[in-house]
């Protein structure tokens, strides 16, 4: 199924995740890679014709048919590669809902605080709003999730290694440690270095 596909990526977007995903899931053989910038996505035509969402991440498969959305990207690469095998049911239910939560609740609240804070002037209230929900909300939430383990389902039944959680939540809270909002959750800090400590 993934033989011969493309996945469409911007560096330090969206995308990211799931482009560490391919390769932590060994599939650079079978999935290329072609690198847009904004500007590709916003104005190509070729772009366009892929996917008219103007948006990354998007896999186009060997016979044409795309599949845009990070959720259901990740979903296509591990059910393609069996990365859930050995998943129990519970282990596969909390994998979906980190990934669900990440998508709809982690990512649009960091990653729209960060962009925000690098405006030349940005509007310090969206910021501050941001934090304090992630302060009292996201980042308990977070935490707990987490738990003693070294990765997000470690305490799950998901084993010792990252998972596609972990490359999926990676993005926003790299943003929320830039912004000095992980400081007060040092799990998180410690989970965000083991991360970016991978080869």
């Amino acid at each position: 199924m993934l033989d011969g596909a493309t996945l469409y990526h911007v560096p330090r977007t969206s995308s990211a995740p799931v482009h560490m995903l391919v390769a932590e899931l060994g599939l650079g053989d079978r999935v290329a890679v072609e690198m847009l910038t904004f500007e590709d996505v916003r104005s190509s035509r070729a772009f366009g014709t892929i996917n008219p969402k103007r948006a990354v991440p998007a896999l186009r498969l060997a016979d044409g048919t795309v599949i845009t959305e990070s959720g259901a990207i990740v979903a296509i690469l591990l059910d393609a590669t069996g990365a859930l095998a050995d998943f129990s049911f519970l282990a596969k239910a909390k994998l979906w809902e980190s990934l669900f939560y990440t998508a709809t609740t982690v990512f649009p609240l960091c990653v729209k605080a960060f962009l925000e804070s690098l405006k030349p002037t940005p509007d310090a209230g969206v910021v501050s709003a941001a934090a304090d929900v992630f302060r009292d909300a996201v980042g308990p939430a977070l935490a707990t999730g987490l738990g003693a383990g070294p990765w997000l389902l470690s305490d799950q039944g998901g084993g010792d290694a990252p998972t596609a959680a972990d490359f999926v939540l990676a993005k926003p809270l790299g943003n929320a440690h830039a912004m000095g909002w992980l400081a007060a959750f040092p799990s998180l800090g410690a989970w965000l270095g083991r991360g970016q400590a991978l080869p």
